[in-house]
């Protein structure tokens, strides 16, 4: 799939991904969601963040409806357990835990007990349905930020409820007028999730969209992605746009 956009990456570009310091969506801590599975699988990932230069990484395990029921207190036992392993800790890499919080139909509950797992100044990752825009979304998106919440939307260049409309970049605009921040995963730029949402993360990117970028790395298999990505033009341009806020959470 790469070879397709090629064109979009140069040979003379080498782009410094641990400039960006912080990654806060990675599904790294194992055994939780689709993430790895394995301690020797999240060590694999840790490692190449620290190969690449990051100063933290966060996992960020998925929390939607009845597919991954994770809980708050669960996801903070489980990460201490793991970081208490001695493997991890020769890593020398600073970790932390958030979640990735699906807006679907039982969010409702999860606001009601006001009790996320958050970064920074109550920052909270949410996504929403890929395919279909639900009406209670933004009366969540609303809810969060009434409740002092700060929502950062993860992938939003992979929506095509969004991206297939016409005037698709003010939908974006509208978002973050609205108090809505933008992560871009920095994979979309060489097409990991098709030519359509690489080329929306290139317009988001030339519209200054974005103030965050991640990998969400899953699986070992994915860290070739990050070479093919240090050659990225539009990944270099959002690196040196002073757009990106993403050691806020160092």
């Amino acid at each position: 799939m790469l070879s397709l956009f090629k064109n979009k990456l140069s040979p003379s570009i080498h782009n410094n991904i641990g400039d960006i310091g912080i990654d806060f969506h990675a599904h790294w801590l194992p055994g939780v969601d689709d993430g790895c599975q394995t301690i020797d699988d999240s060590i694999l990932l840790l490692s190449e963040f620290k190969r690449l230069g990051y100063k933290k990484v966060y996992a960020s395990p998925h929390i939607m409806g009845d597919k991954y029921t994770n809980t708050k207190q669960d996801l903070m036992e489980r990460f201490e357990i793991f970081k208490s392993d001695e493997r991890v800790q020769s890593l020398q890499l600073e970790l932390g835990l958030i979640a990735e919080y699906l807006l679907d139909e039982q969010f409702e509950d999860k606001l009601k007990a006001n009790d996320f797992l958050t970064i920074g100044d109550k920052h909270i990752l949410v996504e929403t349905s890929m395919n279909y825009e639900f009406p209670f979304v933004k009366d969540y998106l609303f809810e969060l930020i009434k409740l002092g919440y700060k929502p950062i939307l993860a992938h939003p260049e992979r929506y095509r409820y969004i991206y297939n409309e016409k005037n698709y970049v003010e939908k974006y605009e509208e978002l973050m007028f609205n108090g809505i921040e933008l992560q871009l995963n920095m994979f979309s730029l060489i097409g990991l999730y098709g030519d359509t949402s690489r080329k929306v993360a290139e317009a988001l990117i030339e519209n200054e969209a974005y103030t965050f970028v991640c990998s969400d790395i899953h699986l070992p298999s994915q860290i070739k992605y990050f070479e093919a990505a240090q050659k990225s033009l539009f990944l270099e341009k959002l690196i040196k746009s002073n757009k990106l806020k993403n050691l806020e959470f160092y």
